[in-house]
């Protein structure tokens, strides 16, 4: 999902006057090898002149380049390869266009993957696996099987078919035969998928003693959980600047530092107050995670003095400065001071009926925050209630921001000595977590660390005397 979101933003940069910045970049990644840059050299020269599927299937420093940086979510590269990027995807979507394709479709892709990662597949039937690169795949399954590979003395690497059917008739990602632009020419039919296909795995068998058999398949744009949560989320980063686009990507995926990058760059490209409120404000939240308090204090106050100079005292948007620097007292210990700006914020968002239902909740959730450092328990419960309450009515069941929401009132039923309930509601906030957040996200790290962390106060408590176990 997050991959299929990096592709839409890529797709939005249309700029096509930056080839020298992404050639300058091809030539750094490879300063030192005289082949390759001679590669790039006729890459510059002659790039007009074949076409982008040509140029990918050689076998050369673009495709190595390209399917790295997505595969790690390597943001830089891919604004600097945006161009090539968007004419290899536009091909794709013109070549499938063209298909007369009006038959289900089988292809097959063979690879080797370490245990561990085949085992996360194994254990998600029903599930969905998304790609983030571009995916190679034929129409031949004995050409497929070569990749498969045998494992030799290898205890820790499974050789895996992946059987993929296509129903032409309802999807919509990009996936065409590239035989006909291919640099090795045609006998493969090869079938190249454009970057973030989503498909559901189906079912897992042995193919035979040394190959499993992975049978996905790939799903329509409009999968309904799949579109509702990414519109949801897509929702929350929509600019005008692609650039400030993927700083907003990055915070959600919880990559703060590169986030940063981004903004930074912002600062320098916009001059409207109404922009650099919006970059003020995302970097001040980039610095409040990585826990550099005195930065985003800094970027609290720059864009307080840009909002009280063109707005109102009771505009909606002063809401969002006075939550953030109540966050910043929370975390200096300053709980009076935070509540009053939590309160502060509240208050203007439900004077406003045109305010986000997000800004509302998340108002009740830190002014609940308080109240438990406060020791006022049942006021913190209410205020969790009344949160999730409005999550729940808005978000898609498996948005990040629930189970946030669904963690939060697990803290106040722990206060509260409701312990049954508080592990129903850490359970349902970890599910989510699972299923929507990329794997080792810092939300997720930080409620499975909590849940281990509660479980062992508990136990202590236990032993201690002070839990009471009724055993009737």
């Amino acid at each position: 999902m997050y991959s299929t979101m990096t592709k839409e933003i890529i797709c939005m940069m249309e700029d096509d006057n930056l080839h020298e910045n992404m050639i300058d970049f091809c030539r750094s990644q490879y300063a030192n090898n005289r082949h390759v840059l001679n590669l790039i050299d006729e890459f510059d020269r002659d790039y007009a002149l074949y076409s982008p599927i040509t140029w990918y299937t050689r076998d050369g420093f673009l495709y190595k380049m390209l399917n790295k940086a997505l595969r790690i979510n390597d943001i830089k590269p891919l604004v600097l390869l945006h161009n090539y990027i968007r004419h290899l995807h536009q091909q794709l979507i013109e070549l499938q266009q063209q298909s007369i394709q009006k038959e289900p479709l089988i292809l097959y892709r063979g690879q080797q993957m370490p245990i561990v990662e085949f085992e996360k597949i194994k254990n998600n039937i029903g599930g969905l696996l998304s790609i983030s690169n571009f995916l190679s795949t034929t129409a031949i399954v004995d050409v497929a099987g070569i990749f498969a590979g045998h494992p030799l003395d290898d205890q820790t690497i499974s050789c895996i078919l992946f059987q993929i059917y296509i129903d032409p008739t309802v999807n919509t990602f990009p996936v065409a035969n590239i035989e006909r632009y291919s640099y090795f020419g045609e006998g493969e039919k090869e079938y190249l998928f454009s970057m973030g296909s989503v498909f559901r795995i189906e079912k897992v068998q042995q193919r035979d003693e040394q190959v499993w058999l992975v049978h996905l398949t790939l799903t329509s744009d409009n999968d309904s959980m799949l579109a509702e949560l990414k519109e949801s989320l897509k929702s929350n980063i929509l600019d005008q600047n692609p650039l400030l686009m993927f700083g907003g990507l990055l915070i959600q995926i919880g990559e703060y530092e590169k986030g940063e990058y981004f903004y930074l760059i912002g600062l320098t490209m916009e001059s409207e107050p109404s922009r650099l409120v919006t970059i003020w404000n995302q970097l001040g939240i980039i610095y409040s995670h990585l826990n550099q308090i005195d930065e985003a204090q800094k970027c609290y106050v720059e864009l307080l003095q840009i909002k009280q100079k063109y707005l109102d005292k009771d505009d909606p948007a002063l809401a969002t400065i006075y939550n953030n620097i109540g966050t910043i007292y929370h975390n200096q210990g300053n709980s009076q001071l935070a509540l009053e700006h939590f309160q502060r914020a509240l208050s203007i968002h439900l004077a406003n009926p045109e305010s986000n239902y997000e800004y509302i909740a998340a108002e009740y959730c830190n002014i609940a925050a308080i109240f438990i450092d406060q020791g006022n328990l049942q006021e913190a419960f209410q205020c969790q209630q009344r949160s999730l309450d409005i999550n729940r009515k808005y978000l898609p069941s498996n948005h990040p921001y629930l189970a946030q929401s669904y963690y939060a009132l697990a803290m106040s039923l722990y206060a509260l000595g409701r312990y049954d309930e508080m592990f129903e509601y850490m359970q349902k906030a970890l599910s989510i977590d699972k299923q929507s957040l990329p794997p080792n996200h810092p939300q997720t790290q930080f409620h499975e660390e909590n849940m281990k962390a509660v479980v062992q106060r508990m136990f202590e408590r236990i032993a201690a005397g002070s839990i009471i176990i009724d055993d009737s």
